[in-house]
């Protein structure tokens, strides 16, 4: 009973906090606000996400190639120690959840401080083990995403494919900040990627800080949980144990558990997951190697650079142009159309590695491969979102995360166990192309399209 009285005073302190800014109007020209904060955290994040993959060869070379050590033998070892770090983002899913009790404006300032203090700690790093703490910590704060549920929360239902597609864009645009700073900063001196870490590192901090003064908690979670709140606890735990005895989904549960439960109670939501975990497969070969890919086929640090100028802005481009498709073809058919993109440029990318194409044209096959698989993605987590009830979105989406790590976990090992035997390129293309196959496929068949959902009325619909 204690503690029952205590979680009632806290329940209660929180819906008069929630009611309260509920009542609040937004400051005038908040939603342009909103939309460059959001714009802002997304290249933040992009660049935080791309870090590690292209600067690759700088630190592996540094901390690890030494001692007459190959670089093959070096980058096989680094993805061999990093496994380590999935031992921090097993923790993420449940970080993820906390979006549902306490909000999205408190993650949304933690995941872009959290980015900032990754990132500074990698950049001060005097050897490997400091290093790959710091990437650790910049993984788990990226793995959130909580700026992809504020937008979605925030924009009308037949623009949100659009809106989201644009911001996307524009962060990823963002990521030509990274060779930038290869050319400016490092001059191309693999020496000196450290302070490449250093000055994103800053710029988080500073988005961090106005989060904290300028953003508002989402009326969508504020109206979902403040409905949640105002019914009586004895009858909000009433209910909780009836459906457990009934074996119920339960929509008002939280946590990532009850995300789990209610991903596996619900026959579409099911095999929407059963397709993103084997998509996963490829996630670690799409997004870590494309750098050590120029450097394996003998292309110098100043080559690289010049590919890495070209990758983000086909990238952007291809996410600009799925958010039209999107909200007028459909997600499923997005999904289609940029993972069989991603196999062909994937292909031609691995083929151009082999025969001497130019930097550039590496650079924008990249690009398209990147895109193609970063959309695929991106929009079976919408689809994800789309699908299930406000008062557990971001718990479910904290399953997600837990769920594809089973895929993400089965393609790290096997492009690790396959680069010392046939190179890093063809490693990555054996691993990555036939699961993407798999995957859209069976999402255009067997799993419902969301186009034109509105968030707000999404009711659970478990199956009896």
């Amino acid at each position: 009973m204690k503690n029952e009285s205590k979680i009632m005073a806290r329940e209660q302190k929180q819906l008069a906090r929630l009611e309260k800014r509920g009542n609040k109007k937004p400051y005038f020209g908040y939603y342009a606000v909103i939309l460059i904060l959001v714009a802002a955290v997304n290249i933040i994040d992009e660049i935080t996400s791309s870090l590690p993959a292209n600067l690759q060869s700088c630190y592996v070379t540094e901390f690890l190639a030494i001692n007459g050590r190959s670089y093959t033998d070096a980058l096989s070892l680094h993805g061999t120690v990093s496994i380590l770090s999935y031992v921090l983002g097993i923790l993420t899913p449940f970080y993820k959840a906390l979006a549902d009790k306490i909000g999205r404006k408190p993650l949304f300032f933690l995941s872009t401080i959290g980015m900032s203090i990754g990132m500074l700690i990698a950049s001060v790093a005097p050897n490997y083990w400091i290093y790959l703490f710091g990437s650790s910590v910049m993984s788990f704060f990226i793995a959130h995403d909580i700026q992809i549920i504020y937008i979605l929360e925030v924009a009308p239902a037949k623009h949100r494919a659009r809106i989201y597609s644009i911001l996307k864009s524009i962060g990823i645009v963002g990521v030509v900040a990274i060779p930038w700073m290869r050319k400016v900063l490092m001059q191309n001196d693999p020496a000196r990627w450290r302070i490449v870490y250093l000055v994103p590192a800053i710029a988080a901090f500073t988005a961090a800080v106005c989060v904290l003064l300028f953003a508002r908690e989402t009326s969508v979670y504020i109206e979902g949980r403040t409905a949640y709140l105002r019914r009586p606890y004895a009858e909000r735990r009433e209910e909780a144990e009836r459906l457990r005895r009934e074996k119920k989904s339960d929509a008002n549960r939280q946590g990532v558990f009850a995300g789990v439960k209610y991903i596996m109670k619900h026959r579409d939501l099911r095999a929407l997951m059963i397709f993103h975990i084997i998509f996963d497969v490829g996630l670690a070969c799409v997004g870590l190697y494309h750098e050590s890919m120029l450097k394996e086929a003998g292309y110098s640090t100043a080559d690289a650079t010049q590919a890495l100028f070209f990758v983000p802005l086909l990238y952007a481009a291809c996410v600009f142009i799925s958010g039209f498709v999107a909200d007028t073809l459909g997600r499923k058919k997005t999904i289609l159309l940029f993972g069989a993109l991603h196999i062909l440029a994937f292909c031609a990318f691995v083929y151009g590695l082999r025969h001497g194409f130019t930097p550039t044209v590496l650079g924008l096959l990249c690009g398209v491969y990147q895109g193609g698989y970063w959309i695929g993605r991106d929009y079976m987590d919408i689809m994800v979102t789309e699908k299930v009830p406000t008062e557990i979105r971001a718990s479910v989406m904290g399953a997600d995360g837990l769920l594809v790590t089973i895929g993400m976990a089965v393609g790290y090992l096997l492009c690790i166990a396959g680069i010392s035997v046939i190179g890093v390129a063809f490693a990555c293309l054996l691993v990555t192309v036939p699961c993407v196959a798999i995957a859209i496929i069976g999402v255009c068949v067997k799993v419902k399209e969301t186009k034109g959902t509105a968030m707000e009325t999404i009711v659970d619909t478990a199956e009896q």
